[in-house]
């Protein structure tokens, strides 16, 4: 029983969490990039590296936390209507 709240909402997982931090952390590198590359660097290339960086982290962050928000939410159904799908798990 002490597994099953924990279990039911991936959004409390700590590789979950982990992830997500990771995640903005690249947006964060991918937009300070994209603002200082060319100015602070002297480079166009490394300027669009992090605009890159930071759309694909940042679409991959919004991404995470639609499949945890789902995964919760077919996790929760379940346990209303426990009568009826108990035996099947």
């Amino acid at each position: 029983m002490a597994q099953t709240p924990k279990s039911s909402d991936p959004r409390r997982e700590p590789i979950y969490r982990a992830i997500l931090a990771t995640l903005v952390a690249s947006v964060l590198v991918g937009a300070a990039l994209t603002l200082t590359g060319e100015s602070l660097f002297g480079s166009r290339a490394l300027a669009s590296a992090g605009l890159g960086l930071a759309v694909v982290c940042g679409a991959a962050y919004w991404f995470f936390r639609l499949l945890a928000r789902r995964r919760a939410a077919q996790a929760a159904r379940p346990t209303e209507s426990s009568g009826q799908d108990g035996a099947s798990r």
